[in-house]
């Protein structure tokens, strides 16, 4: 028996059921207080919710927990069940979701119908105005609710979109027990990045609200500030939850106007996002790549790192057919065997020494900075980005392209990780330097003219380089032009990809259902911001990917994409 059907409050079994089908009928001339818990109208209690609203970091937020009447909670739990939902994903979000629901406070029955009425009222706009102290509010209130089973996750954002003014999360999670933090799901904070420009968030949330079953989380929505996000699910129950936002009557009157365009939508709108890696020491496009097909001694250099098979002419002219035909090509087992049997070894104990285990269901969720030593640093910003870089610890230079990289919050510049000497027999130390060594290749001269042999391109613009490590339930980018992107200019993508090689493991990654697959995409060229065009997030209704390419061991994807292409990795 669940703890919905059990008696709670002091309420009897007789008067619980008279509750029951009064949330259910919404009968009485807008009866909100039939499921509204009725502490929160007091005057002393709206008090100290208020005090802790604005004592609140990264930004002014609050919990009312319990918020509903229990056996009001109950209701729309069990109505919640029987409606369907769809499946969402794009570069930033995976859950399941249902069509509005706000339309049924209109005429509707049942513990939905008076739920909306409930967010409709004007006693809740009150509350929320009161609590927050942010100005006029509409009668108007989107609600949805989205079920986040495992693997689902929504990445880092503001919330601005048209006049949406508060936003708030009413959590319908199961009530026997309380969700754990190891379960994934929470709500994470984020503060501003130190040192950064305005609009941009930490790389890590200083904050996590636990999605706790009928508790109701909000906050107003502000550019640049309101920076959050829901973490990976890790375990097996779902995380269930009711998404609504009040409104204000124009965008001039939505929270910070003049600062519209620090929200996440806005700078990804007008400037999309570009990918910022690092130069290599010598570019591919240098004079010594003039010539054309590969000699002798270009073969015994490349010999070094790639199999045998992709060095002869005639595999050379059938990847240069593939990508012609389809614009990509992928070369699988792409490193001689030795390498690329070292290079697994060293991730297989990167992985183990971090706590990652394949085909675990109930993996806890992962420390943030897990990993990020050694070598490795941790790069955002996460409304764009977030995954492990490689540097050696002798390259000495400063982050490059406002990659921002930064301290735990709370942690300066001279903390004690940042001195600690990078011991190189550790495991991430020797991923590292694997990977430094098939780096090596990328940025030979032979390595380029490889390239021209498989792909009828004539590369123009200098080459970057990057070693990238994305960790379970963490990592992303977002979907985003490369750095040296330009107008009515090809560009080359050459991604070499390492995975686990566990029993399953390229069912799973195949699947897609495991994310680390990079997706290709046209990017959306209306940029107008209206309210009627904000009304959807970015991507949400939009067509499908040019291609994606699942993540596997050992293996090479060559992209031909323009100005128009966007890629992400899920």
């Amino acid at each position: 028996m669940s703890s919905c059907d059990n008696e709670a409050n002091g309420l009897q079994p007789e008067e619980k059921r008279r509750r029951v089908d009064a949330a259910q009928t919404g009968s009485g001339s807008d009866r909100c207080d039939v499921i509204l818990r009725s502490e929160w109208s007091e005057p002393a209690v709206r008090s100290r919710l208020r005090a802790e609203f604005e004592a609140a970091s990264p930004y002014p937020h609050a919990v009312m927990r319990p918020f509903l009447d229990h056996a009001g909670f109950c209701a729309v739990r069990e109505e919640l069940q029987k409606l369907d939902a769809t499946e969402k994903e794009t570069d930033l979000f995976r859950f399941f979701q249902t069509s509005d629901i706000a339309p049924r406070g209109e005429k509707g029955v049942g513990s939905l119908a008076a739920l909306t009425r409930l967010f409709g009222s004007l006693e809740f706009r009150e509350l929320c105005a009161e609590i927050t102290q942010c100005g006029e509010l509409t009668d108007r209130v989107d609600l949805s609710s989205q079920v986040y089973p495992r693997g689902s996750h929504l990445l880092c954002h503001d919330d601005v979109i048209g006049t949406r003014k508060v936003s708030f999360i009413l959590y319908l999670t199961d009530p026997e027990e309380d969700w754990a933090p190891e379960e994934g799901g929470g709500l994470e904070l984020y503060p501003s990045a130190p040192g950064a420009p305005r609009g941009t968030p930490h790389v890590e949330p200083s904050k996590e609200l636990l999605p706790f079953a009928n508790s109701l989380a909000f906050f107003v929505v502000e550019p640049g500030v309101s920076f959050h996000a829901v973490r990976e699910v890790r375990g097996a129950r779902a995380r269930v939850s009711l998404q609504g936002w009040l409104h204000a009557p124009s965008l001039e009157q939505t929270k910070a106007f003049e600062d519209r365009g620090l929200a996440t939508l806005q700078q990804l709108l007008a400037n999309p996002p570009r990918i910022s890696l690092e130069a290599p020491k010598e570019s591919l496009t240098s004079e010594g790549n003039e010539q054309k097909g590969l000699s002798k001694e270009d073969v015994a250099i490349l010999g070094r790192w790639i199999a045998a098979e992709y060095l002869s002419a005639d595999q050379l002219e059938a990847v240069a057919e593939r990508f012609v035909d389809s614009s990509y090509a992928v070369l699988k087992h792409f490193l001689r065997a030795d390498l690329a049997e070292r290079i697994s070894a060293a991730l297989a104990d990167a992985d183990a020494s971090d706590g990652f285990q394949a085909n675990v269901e109930d993996c806890p969720a992962p420390a943030y900075r897990i990993g990020a030593n050694d070598g490795w640093e941790l790069i955002g910003p996460p409304h764009l980005r977030r995954h492990l870089r490689y540097r050696s610890a002798s390259s000495g230079d400063g982050d490059r392209g406002g990659a921002a990289t930064a301290p735990a919050p709370g942690e300066g510049s001279g903390s004690s990780s940042s001195g600690a000497a990078i011991q190189e027999s550790s495991p991430h130390q020797r991923l590292g330097m694997a990977l430094q060594e098939v780096k090596s290749l990328f940025q030979h001269p032979a390595f380029g003219r490889w390239l021209q042999a498989c792909v009828p391109l004539e590369p123009h613009g200098q080459g970057r380089l990057e070693i990238r490590r994305f960790r379970p339930g963490l990592d992303y980018t977002v979907a985003a032009r490369a750095e040296a992107s330009k107008e009515d200019c090809a560009e080359l993508d050459a991604t070499l990809a390492f995975v686990g090689m566990q029993e399953g493991a390229e069912e799973a990654w195949n699947s897609e259902e495991v994310g680390g697959f990079e997706s290709y995409l046209a990017a959306d060229e209306d940029k107008v911001e209206s309210v009627e065009t904000q009304e959807v997030y970015r991507g949400g209704d939009a067509d499908g990917p040019l291609v994606n390419i699942p993540a596997a061991f050992n293996q090479l994807s060559l992209v031909m994409r323009d100005d128009q292409t966007l890629r992400f990795v899920k």
